[in-house]
């Protein structure tokens, strides 16, 4: 399974932590693990180009199943608005996917715990 677990402080999304497999078919046919993929690395990537901030990310270095984004601080409040404004979506369509596989992914998130 695939577990999402959202930190938050008083600002807003302080991480947003995936670990795990969902093992919902075979490797290289898993659509529940390509969505998941495919909607955190999108996010991610749209991170420094919309915001000019690094992405910090930690990910497994042998067998995938890890990735941690702790977001950066910044100055300019309309900066760190749009990297929450990220996060959240990055949130949202994670429990689109957890609403549809929930037998595969689940998120943990204080904001949203009767879901969107």
């Amino acid at each position: 399974m695939i577990e999402v677990i959202v930190s938050r402080a008083q600002h807003g999304i302080h991480e947003i932590c995936i670990s795990g497999h969902a093992n919902a078919g075979a490797y290289g046919a898993d659509i529940v693990c390509s969505a998941v993929s495919g909607i955190s690395f999108g996010i991610l990537n749209s991170v420094q180009p919309l915001t000019g901030l690094a992405p910090q990310v930690s990910v497994a270095q042998e067998g995938g199943g890890f990735l941690k984004w702790t977001l950066a601080s910044a100055e300019a409040a309309d900066i760190l608005e749009k990297q929450q404004l990220l996060a959240e979506s990055m949130v949202i369509a994670l429990l689109s996917v957890a609403a549809q596989y929930g037998k595969y992914v689940k998120v943990n998130d204080q904001k949203w715990q009767g879901g969107v």
